[in-house]
């Protein structure tokens, strides 16, 4: 099928990597292309996720994240001459490994 040879080709660059920067630091980070329907499948799941307080990412590098309650919310669009990005960004402190909510001055 076309978008089975599309997705091997691709399979390089959607190999989520795994970096420790510092001891306290992971990061997990996968990309590759799909159709508008899985995406939205994907994105329907994160948002699950976030609303039962624990997203669950599947596959060979998966991870879980535990979301608290209140968090900060950042969405970004950004167009160039040759491309377009949406991005969506979640983002709270950590205390001792574990999700705190951010101050209420922040929301």
């Amino acid at each position: 099928m076309a978008d089975d040879e599309h997705e091997d080709e691709t399979e390089a660059e959607s190999e989520a990597d795994e970096t420790e920067t510092e001891a306290d630091e992971t990061e997990r980070e996968g990309e590759r292309v799909m159709s508008r329907s899985d995406g939205a499948a994907i994105l329907r799941e994160v948002a699950d996720g976030v609303e039962n307080g624990t997203i669950d990412i599947q596959g060979e590098n998966g991870f879980t994240v535990d979301v608290p309650e209140h968090f900060e919310l950042e969405v970004e669009y950004e167009v160039t001459d040759d491309e377009a990005e949406f991005e969506v960004e979640l983002e709270w402190p950590m205390e001792d490994g574990e999700p705190v909510a951010p101050d209420e001055e922040h929301e």
